[in-house]
């Protein structure tokens, strides 16, 4: 750790990008047609190495980060803003003595969560602030040395020590938390949101888009052959089991092997209601097999509750069924560790909640497993990400820790490339032509086998390997929420 190289933060600029869904996104309380992209351009100066670049961006979507029904999506925006433009300002200050990624990022986001609770904002929003620098350290200190995320993590270029951030992973290396060789593929586990089409004939003739791309899960199925699935559910009994068991129809109707999680997005306030969801799923003659295959529920409790430990009864004797999850529950360093206490066994990597975090995470799951037997597992979650940047870092992460299978929905939501420049469409076509194939006069995912080819990820910096166009995007102080209408 001692031989980690030190950097500053020089200078930092935000821009934002404008997205429209080819097809609305359903998830829990919100439902998503346009979104932003914020981009972050860290410039760095690396000891021994001179001056680099480093990038980072996430979608800010409505009601993910903070489901407070007071807050408006514009105020939703407006906090997220303020955890990145201050994560950079506190960055931007500690780097007047230069100091490793582990350090700047751990120090700065101590001090970005005690301001942010100071704003009533929530660790998640908080958080996602840090993360973003995080991101645009690792992937700048990564192109100044020539070295890819999973070397940067199997030398320990970062200056990680575990044992500062939780007393069981003292004497653990990042390389004891890794894949020995970063996955060269992963399998799509495809969202299957609250709004969409199941069948075909679901889609009336005016909502057809007839774009060049799947639409209803019945296509996705045919032309991606896909094999696993992330169905979301809504806290209505009823409803729910009716939509499952058409899902369920579908699938079972190929007679391929298939797999699921299913998700709750935080829609149950009481455990009885989920409960009560596990009882009818359980003995649905519809559903037996659906069921057999379900390897996880995901957030089923809204976060206030989630870690309550009055809960606990209820949520081990779920796990005992069917592991238990948390995804917005993990806003915190030892969230997981809460977790495990109460009876989950796992928790979601998502870029958004930190890549240093979830390698932590993933040492712990190991530690637990080992200790008691029992299955403890990081999975891999999605937060539309969509190319470049956020995809692409985003499967780097899950690459280099070594999960086989993630949710993606950038690539059904949102149609291919489309929204990226002509210059960025020409770099991906160069530096990620196994990552992407032809759609048209863009580009798109490139599922074949209901699987991704990651290999062109493993460049210098954190998977992006070219140059985003920020001359295409708006200057953070000149974007307005309302350019999303």
């Amino acid at each position: 750790m001692n031989s980690a190289p030190r950097l500053a933060l020089r200078q930092t600029r935000f821009f934002m990008r404008n997205v429209r869904t080819r097809m609305p996104f359903k998830y829990g309380v919100a439902t998503l047609t346009s979104v932003p992209i914020l981009h972050l351009v860290a410039e760095l100066e690396v000891e021994g190495a001179g001056r680099a670049t480093g990038v980072a961006a996430d979608i800010l979507p409505p009601k993910w980060f903070d489901k407070d029904p007071a807050k408006s999506y514009e105020d939703n925006v407006a906090d997220l803003l303020w955890a990145a433009r201050r994560a950079a300002k506190l960055c931007a200050e500690l780097s007047r003595q230069p100091r490793t990624v582990f350090s700047l990022w751990r120090e700065a986001g101590t001090a970005l969560l005690a301001e942010g609770d100071q704003r009533g904002l929530n660790h998640l929003t908080s958080g996602h602030g840090s993360s973003l620098l995080e991101r645009a350290l690792i992937d700048g200190l990564g192109r100044a040395l020539g070295l890819g995320y999973h070397t940067l993590l199997k030398t320990n270029t970062l200056g990680v020590d575990l044992g500062q951030l939780h007393p069981e992973l003292r004497g653990i290396e990042p390389s004891q938390c890794i894949a020995p060789q970063p996955l060269d593929r992963l399998s799509i586990r495809h969202t299957v949101g609250l709004a969409d089409p199941i069948r075909s004939a679901d889609i009336l003739p005016g909502d057809r888009l007839n774009d060049g791309l799947p639409q209803s899960l019945e296509e996705y199925l045919q032309v991606q052959q896909l094999s696993y699935f992330k169905i979301k559910v809504n806290g209505v009994l009823e409803a729910d089991l009716e939509r499952l068991r058409t899902i369920a129809s579908l699938l079972d109707s190929t007679g391929a092997p298939y797999h699921l999680s299913l998700d709750g997005n935080e829609q149950y306030k009481e455990m009885e209601s989920f409960l009560e969801l596990v009882r009818r799923i359980e003995t649905d003659p519809a559903l037996q097999r659906f069921w057999a295959n379900t390897l996880y529920i995901e957030q089923p409790l809204e976060r206030s509750l989630a870690l309550e430990p009055l809960l606990s009864p209820g949520i081990r004797a779920t796990s005992a069924r069917k592991p238990l999850l948390i995804d917005e529950s993990d806003g915190d360093l030892d969230s997981f560790c809460r977790a495990v206490d109460l009876g989950y066994l796992g928790v979601s990597a998502k870029n958004c909640k930190g890549l240093i975090k979830a390698l932590a995470n993933q040492g712990l799951a190991r530690h637990f497993s080992s200790a008691t037997g029992r299955p403890y597992f990081l999975s891999g979650e999605d937060l539309m990400n969509l190319p470049v940047v956020p995809l692409q870092q985003d499967l780097a992460q899950l690459a280099a820790l070594g999960i086989p299978h993630a949710e993606r929905n950038g690539h059904h939501y949102v149609r291919g490339l489309n929204h990226l420049s002509p210059t960025e469409r020409q770099a991906c076509s160069r530096k990620h032509h196994s990552l992407y194939a032809p759609l048209g006069d863009s580009l798109a995912l490139d599922i074949q086998q209901g699987r991704i080819d990651l290999t062109s990820l493993q460049c210098a910096g954190l998977g992006v390997g070219m140059e985003v166009d920020t001359a295409s995007m708006i200057p953070l102080e000149e974007w307005q929420f309302k350019s999303l209408a």
